[in-house]
């Protein structure tokens, strides 16, 4: 094609495109130069940087020294590179370009931010008192006061590394100051175990795993307060628990459990060799959506005044809370029963409490609960306790509590009853770690 042909198809096409190019408005036209611009400069600024770098390397080459004529080459010599000091120093780089950026991979670990400020809360518990003295319950020393502030737990928690986890509770009273719980849980073990060592809560029943403010009562039921004391079976030693694999769409687990043996009124070592020894086995099931059960057994063997103590425990706890309304109403149906064997008795212990607890609206809950217990006094005679009771509670916020507890309790070794309006006011502050479900 000749050089006029050239020239006509140019135009052509030059007048073709002229119309395409009048049909876009200025403004885009001028934020499409703008952009053609600014990716001009980058570009500009990386083949600077890259011409920067080889004229470098070119520098490095003409100063190294050259072999010297004649020398022969050794093929048995290994020559290790060394890594460069650069790359072991990221952040000191300067980069070439502003188009250039730096990463520096920092060490994960996950517990160090919480070694150093642990999770700390306080939870307090101010009670109250309206009716007939009570001097059965904790003796005729130590009844409950009209106005007192029971109890306040101080609580930290942290990680201590990826494997264990710290948790210290401390009771703070009138009395002084007292470990509640201080453990270190590892959670990472093979075979799917898990360990706690320290002073802790035994893993038997439901009620004597809880903190005084996790109850949805004012009081302890009889069963507990008369089997293991006020302060319940707490002690210093080991717990290790399997998570069981079934083909029944369960969670199963299994507990066994090493205590030194000093559980005031219910165990007494006399011995290294007389410790306690507690298991349990959980199976949780859902039956629905809605609903699901939890069914526990426990067993502890001890040592009380030179012979045996045995408890043996069922607990069943129902629960419903369906999706739609489980934030306005719910419910839950406990029962839970022990049999003490003492040497020093009778006959075995035995006793019970059975509780229902439904939720009202968002922050209103009533429940019912009725107890039947033991108790072993002086010179080995089992009187039976009776009592029932009904608790209106209401939350203000998640962080804050207040509840009333009518009850009314019958002591089989005097052969009275004693009614009392009890009233609690939990208020916390401070990040709390939620206890076990």
């Amino acid at each position: 094609m000749t050089r006029h042909g050239h020239r006509i198809i140019f135009f052509a096409m030059f007048f073709a495109a002229v119309p395409l190019f009048a049909q876009q408005p200025p403004a885009k036209i001028d934020d499409r130069v703008q952009q053609l611009e600014q990716r001009l400069d980058t570009l500009t600024q990386q083949v600077t940087a890259i011409r920067q770098e080889l004229d470098a390397l070119k520098a490095q080459g003409a100063t190294a020294p050259a072999p010297p004529p004649g020398a022969a080459e050794d093929l048995t010599k290994v020559d290790v590179a060394a890594a460069p000091a650069a790359a072991t120093d990221t952040a000191s780089q300067t980069p070439t370009a502003m188009t250039d950026v730096a990463t520096i991979n920092n060490v994960s670990d996950p517990g160090a931010s919480k070694v150093f400020n642990p999770d700390t809360s306080v939870i307090g518990n101010f009670l109250g008192k309206i009716g007939q003295p009570n001097t059965i319950e904790f003796g005729p020393d130590d009844i409950r006061r009209p106005m007192n502030l029971d109890e306040a737990e101080v609580a930290f928690q942290a990680w201590v590394d990826p494997y264990a986890k710290a948790n210290v509770f401390l009771s703070i009273t009138k009395g002084g100051i007292d470990v509640e719980e201080g453990y270190m849980q590892f959670v990472t073990l093979p075979y799917d175990l898990t360990a706690k060592a320290g002073k802790f809560k035994a893993l038997f029943g439901k009620d004597n795993t809880w903190h005084a403010h996790v109850r949805p009562w004012i009081d302890q039921p009889l069963v507990i307060h008369n089997f293991f004391g006020d302060e319940g079976f707490n002690d210093d030693g080991i717990s290790v628990s399997k998570s069981i694999n079934n083909p029944w769409n369960a969670f199963i687990e299994a507990t066994g459990e090493v205590f030194e043996g000093h559980v005031a009124n219910v165990f007494e070592s006399r011995s290294a060799n007389d410790l306690i020894y507690n298991g349990h086995l959980k199976v949780f099931r859902d039956i629905s959506e809605n609903n699901n059960i939890e069914v526990g057994t426990s067993f502890a063997r001890g040592t009380l005044n030179d012979t045996h103590n045995q408890f043996a425990g069922l607990d069943v706890t129902y629960r419903w809370k369906p999706p739609q309304r489980g934030l306005y109403n719910s419910f839950i149906g406990r029962l839970e029963a022990i049999a003490d064997k003492r040497g020093d008795a009778d006959r075995t212990l035995k006793g019970f409490y059975a509780s229902a607890d439904y939720q009202l609206s968002r922050r209103l809950f009533t429940g019912v609960r009725i107890d039947a217990a033991n108790r072993f006094v002086a010179g080995g005679s089992t009187p039976n306790d009776r009592g029932i009771s009904a608790t209106l509670t209401f939350w203000p916020s998640e962080f804050s509590q207040m509840r009333g507890q009518l009850r009314r309790m019958r002591y089989g070794d005097v052969g009275r009853s004693v009614t009392e309006l009890l009233l609690q006011l939990q208020f916390s502050i401070g990040a709390h770690g939620a206890h076990s479900f």
